[in-house]
Formats: structure tokens, C-alpha cells, sequence
């Protein structure tokens, strides 16, 4: 549908949630796997720039022509973000929805007060874990589930997510590459680590296959940056069929060993080649963008 574009727009430094470059004291790994630890941001005298804007460029460069591609790729110690083409394109967000309705739940927790108990949060790990249906179902009839893409688009300065045109579809609750990134950022470096461990630990240690038996490991959880043996990435995934007989297919994350990059890769193809295909070709995408982030590419 659109040609492989070898164009990408970088954003400004990152300004918009006063993100964090400052150095931790150390890399905490992931000990037990109920508890994630300090995310830790690699030191920016010594980080090379360019690479999201690398990645973007080789993720549109391993886009078929069937393929619509939303992509946006933060650099978490430089600040820099770049978009694709259709980086600021609403799509369908699928099961991400389920990341924007936890974030939003915590956020409302700390900010309003809201009541959220212990039965909720488990609600929160089956929906972002397993991507468990039921539990999103129950969270947004809970929590105002349509009303979580407007208050998180005001909290976070977000320009093109907002809440479904039916109320209960909330896997049609629109978002674009860019504001997911913006919301992976959030939870990364603003939420409390108490907060942030409830919903990175779920998506640290999904399985396999997701609760509706998909199979959830393509896309980012399909790689590694930092060669054979080091930690994949920390993804929340998502699918859906078939408005307009196409698939939504989407894998966003971060991903390598200092959790450095945040990669947003929302896709929208025709339906008629299946989910093996699907998840092919979005493997094939996610394998270039994370190859490019190899300092070394630019050297």
C-alpha cells in the first residue's frame, strides 16, 4: 500500500515528560520475578545518537508493500525520539489498550485517590500478562475503561489517543506510535517503582501463548539487542481482527540490557495471508529496528 520510505522525522530532545537521563548507580537485574528492580539509563556522554532514528528508517525499510506501519523509537539516554511516516497516524489499539486502561487505574490510584484493591491489581497482571480478555473486560467496566485514553492524553500531553467510538470496544480505543512510546516513557521513568514493577513484571514474564491461545511471541519479543543470552524485551502485544478485513498486529516495548530503547511498532495489514504471515513479516520488522540500534551501525 505505501512503498518502503527511507525518510524519518526526529523529534526535538524529549521534552514533553520531563524525561529522566540521569545516570542510577548501578544495574539492578531482574533477581526474582516478582520484583524488576531500578531500571537503569545508560550514561549520555557516552551514548552515541542517531540509533532511533536507525531504527525507525530500517523498520520502514522491512515493511512489504501490503504493510501499513506505524513506528516511533525513544532513545532513553539521549532523550531523542524518531517517528515513520505514519508515526502520528492513529491505529487501532488492540490489546495495548490494556497498558493505557493499568496505567491510568495507578495513576488515578495515587492522584485521585481512586479505590483499588488487591483483586483489582490481579486483574491489571492477567490483562497485561496473559493479555487475559476477561480481565480487561471486568478493569473497564471497573475503572471507566472508556474515559482512560482522554484522561491519560491530557495527563501525558498526548495529541492523537482517545477512547473508542463504540464504549465497549476498547480494542478500538485509537493511539499512535508516538503516544505509545509517550506512555511507555510514563510507566518507565514517572511511575513509582512499586507502580511501575505492577506493570513491567507482567509483561517481563508473560507466556508464551496468551490467554485466547495466541501466540504471543512475535514482534519485539522475538529479539534481543544485545546478542544470544541477554534479556529480550519487556513488550506489551496486540492483535486484532478484522475491522475492514484487515488485522491489527502491534509489538511495543523496551528493549536491551539497559532497558535503553522504547520501540512502538503498530501494524495494519490485509487479513487473507493469516496470523503466520502476519507474525512473519512483523518479526522481519522488529529484527531490523532492533538490529540498528547497535552503536556500532553508526560508527
Amino acid at each position: 500500500m505505501y512503498p518502503a520510505p527511507t525518510r524519518t522525522r526526529v523529534a526535538r530532545r524529549w521534552g514533553v515528560l520531563g524525561l529522566s537521563i540521569a545516570v542510577a548507580a548501578g544495574a539492578v537485574v531482574l533477581a526474582r520475578p516478582e520484583v524488576m528492580g531500578v531500571l537503569y539509563v545508560p550514561d549520555t556522554t557516552a551514548a552515541p545518537a542517531g540509533l532511533a532514528a536507525a531504527a525507525v528508517a530500517a523498520a520502514q525499510g522491512a515493511t512489504g508493500p501490503a504493510t501499513e506501519l506505524g513506528v516511533a523509537v525513544l532513545d532513553r539516554a539521549t532523550g531523542e525520539i524518531a517517528t515513520g511516516r505514519l508515526g502520528e497516524q492513529p491505529f487501532y489499539a488492540a490489546s495495548v489498550a490494556k497498558l493505557v486502561v493499568a496505567a491510568d487505574v495507578l495513576d488515578r490510584r495515587r492522584s485521585d485517590g481512586l479505590a483499588v484493591g488487591d483483586a483489582d491489581l490481579e486483574l491489571v497482571r492477567h490483562a497485561l500478562g496473559p493479555s487475559d480478555d476477561n480481565a480487561m473486560n471486568q478493569l473497564w467496566t471497573r475503572f471507566d475503561g472508556p474515559g482512560a485514553a482522554g484522561r491519560t492524553a491530557v495527563r501525558l500531553g498526548l495529541t492523537g489517543t482517545g477512547g473508542p467510538s463504540a464504549r465497549s470496544q476498547w480494542g478500538e480505543m485509537l493511539a499512535p506510535a508516538v503516544d505509545v512510546v509517550r506512555i511507555w516513557a510514563h510507566v518507565l521513568d514517572e511511575l513509582p517503582a512499586a507502580d511501575r514493577d505492577t506493570l513491567l513484571v507482567p509483561m517481563n514474564t508473560a507466556p508464551p501463548r496468551a490467554a485466547d491461545g495466541f501466540d504471543q511471541q512475535f514482534g519485539l519479543r522475538s529479539t534481543t539487542v544485545d546478542g544470544p543470552g541477554a534479556p529480550g524485551a519487556i513488550a506489551k502485544q496486540g492483535w486484532m481482527c478484522c475491522v475492514s478485513d484487515m488485522y491489527y498486529l502491534h509489538s511495543t516495548g523496551v528493549v536491551g540490557q539497559d532497558q535503553r530503547f522504547v520501540i512502538a511498532l503498530l501494524t495494519r495489514m490485509p487479513r487473507g495471508e493469516g496470523w503466520t504471515a502476519a507474525r512473519g513479516e512483523l518479526d522481519t520488522i522488529a529484527a531490523a529496528a532492533v538490529d540498528a540500534l547497535h552503536p556500532t551501525r553508526l560508527s
